[in-house]
């Protein structure tokens, strides 16, 4: 678990994607440390923290991990001050919307960034991003990081440059043991956690349809469902890192709402 930020005051709980790892959000970081207390810990699995049974290679450790973080911040909670408010990507958007759902007396709020919130065609097993194994994937970062740092600088020229070093070392770091997407996958509908949650949500995605999660037809569902917790933003021009790609895009519209859900707090 990486403690960032303030010692004390508002605290932000930060959950990363799938091969990513709690230092993966240095720009967040930056922009956050001196009004909040940051929290970001590596997910079962990822950067520093146990590896899984190999024992139980393919099984599926979503519940695992949801199971951590309510670990976490029962541990916070136990410490006392103001209730966090969650911040997730991708898995860790995921993880974070099913706590909101399951246990909204631990947390303020949730921002999610690009959850895995996604309607799959018939036919379709999982998401077209999904084409290669997890393995695959990060084996040119164990071969060479630096090698693979400096390809990432060339395929996604918006992100900013802080962010390159943690992302290619994470990669590296991940358990071989997590060698598919299906392993971290959603245990229940996502339509029915989204129902769930009772907790102010913001959910924001990207506009480039083909690389995001919540596409369109996922937010017109998202709108039929009417929860009037769950706001929708979709930043133009933007993938599935919606802070990497449009970095002060994904800020404009996330930092004022956070700011608005402690202020809530504090006058409630």
């Amino acid at each position: 678990m990486h403690e960032l930020g303030r010692a004390d005051g508002p605290t932000l709980v930060l959950l990363h994607g799938l091969s990513d790892s709690g230092l993966c959000w240095p720009d967040a970081v930056r922009r956050w440390r001196y009004d909040y207390r940051i929290v970001a810990p590596d997910a079962r699995g990822h950067g520093e923290s146990p590896r899984f049974d190999p024992a139980t290679s393919g099984s599926n450790r979503f519940q695992d991990m949801v199971a951590d973080v309510i670990a976490l911040l029962e541990a916070l909670a136990g410490q006392g001050g103001e209730t966090p408010i969650l911040v997730g990507h991708s898995m860790g958007a995921g993880v974070a919307g099913t706590v909101l759902a399951s246990r909204p007396d631990l947390v303020r709020a949730g921002v999610l960034e690009d959850p895995p919130w996604f309607n799959r065609p018939r036919g379709v097993d999982r998401p077209d991003t999904a084409r290669q194994t997890t393995q695959q994937s990060v084996q040119p970062f164990r071969d060479d990081c630096e090698a693979a740092m400096a390809s990432g600088r060339l395929d996604l020229r918006l992100w900013p440059e802080i962010e390159f070093r943690p992302w290619a070392q994470s990669k590296a770091q991940l358990d071989p043991s997590l060698t598919d997407r299906e392993q971290i996958a959603l245990q229940s509908p996502w339509i029915d956690i989204a129902a769930a949650i009772t907790r102010p949500t913001l959910l924001v995605t990207g506009s480039r349809e083909g690389a995001i999660l919540v596409t369109a037809q996922s937010r017109q569902r998202l709108a039929e469902l009417s929860n009037h917790h769950i706001e929708v933003e979709v930043v133009p021009g933007a993938g599935h890192t919606v802070r990497r790609d449009c970095a002060d895009a994904y800020y404009q519209i996330v930092d004022p709402w956070v700011r608005m859900q402690f202020s809530t707090a504090r006058t409630a």
